[in-house]
């Protein structure tokens, strides 16, 4: 599901990641530990496609996150550290309008539907 070939990123003189190779199956658990500056945000950034690989490659399910990244998000789920909610909206408000960003247009009872079922 994820897969990390010989990556490196660096950010000026600073080598953040050095010949990662990762392969991670779906429905595995793993966690990434490491003092600041180990390069878990960027590993995590190279995946989402918010970032790109100096050399080597990086996949999401066989697809590059960074020439298709819509592709490879749709695959993947990922809740940031700090989540910014807009505290002028209700909680199914945001819900709701978090899902359009995705590209949904569902209503919200339908959404809330759903939750509600999954609970």
């Amino acid at each position: 599901m994820l897969e990390a070939v010989k990556a490196r990123k660096t950010y000026g003189d600073v080598v953040a990641l050095e010949g990662l190779d990762l392969s991670v199956g779906a429905g595995d658990a793993v966690c990434l530990l490491g003092a600041n500056g180990a390069g878990k945000s960027t590993t995590t950034n190279l995946f989402l496609g918010f970032i790109a690989p100096d050399t080597g490659s990086v996949r999401v399910g066989g697809v590059s996150p960074t020439q298709e990244p819509e592709a490879a998000r749709h695959q993947i789920a990922y809740i940031p550290e700090n989540v910014a909610l807009y505290p002028a909206l209700s909680g199914r408000e945001n819900l709701c309008y978090l899902d359009e960003l995705c590209g949904h247009q569902r209503d919200e009872v339908f959404l809330v539907a759903q939750l509600e079922e999954a609970a």
